[in-house]
This record gives structure tokens, sequence and C-alpha cells, in this order.
């Protein structure tokens, strides 16, 4: 006869095997966003907040996707200076990606209201051509819903 688990008690397992990968790979920033992602869906946001500071202050490789999740964590909890910064830290850290990041920037302004600022790096990044289709895709489904407000 198979048991169920209780998704609480599942989540607690994953915090604590990521939590002991850490302690083998304390530098590993891929762990550590799991890690956040992780407390924050068993309704650790502080926890999770923490987690992801750590993980930009610890990273070396991934330091703009960092301080991009980073940077969405603080919006959910209500610090949009603090997380403007950290989108503009992701981008200056790892341009390739700026697209991506100019993206999540946008649509965090849009939240703020400031949907004037949003729609104009949105336009932005639809002239860059370096910018992946899926962003493309993303840019332009956020425009239309600035446009129908």
């Amino acid at each position: 006869m198979a048991t169920t688990r209780k998704s609480g008690t599942s989540s607690e397992a994953r915090i604590k095997e990521l939590k002991g990968a850490l302690v083998r790979d304390p530098l590993n920033v891929n762990l550590r966003l799991q890690l956040a992602t992780a407390l924050e869906s068993s309704g650790k946001g502080k926890e999770s907040l923490k987690c992801l500071a750590e993980s930009v202050e610890k990273a070396r490789r991934n330091l703009g996707v960092a301080h991009c999740t980073y940077a969405g964590m603080l919006m959910k909890s209500g610090k949009p200076d603090d997380a403007l910064q950290n989108y503009d830290l992701s981008i200056e850290l790892d341009p390739s990606n700026a697209s991506f990041y100019l993206s999540n920037k946008a649509h965090a302004l849009t939240q703020l209201g400031l949907a004037d600022k949003a729609k104009s790096i949105y336009e932005q990044i639809l002239q860059q051509k370096n910018t992946t289709k899926e962003t493309q895709r993303i840019v332009i489904k956020n425009l239309g819903q600035i446009r129908k407000r």
C-alpha cells in the first residue's frame, strides 16, 4: 500500500536536502536559488529573501541571475527601490542577458504604476537585435497589457 506525504513534509525535506548540498558546495548559486524558491513555496518569505541576499554576496557565476532573482523577491517584499537597484546591477554585471533583466525591471515598473517608463524599456528591448524570441514574446505580451490600461 502506497503512502503519500503531505506537501509540507516534502517541502521541508527538499529544503533540508538543499541546505545539505550548500554545506558541501557553499558557492553554488544555483543551489541557493533553488533553496530560496523552496523556502518561498513553503511560506518562508523572510528566510527566502535572506537566502537570495546570501547568494548575491557569494555568487561567482550567474551573478546577474542572482541579482535579478533577488530583485523579484524584493518587489514581493515591498522594497521596490532596492529591487530596481538590483535589476540595474544584474544588467551591469551580465550585459549579455540585459534584455531579460530589462524586461523584469519593466514589469516591476508597471507594478509600481510607472507604465510610461516600462513601455519605454519594452520598446528599447524590441529594438535590440540580440533579444531572444522568448523575451520578445514576453515583451510584446506585456506591452499589450500596458496599452489596454
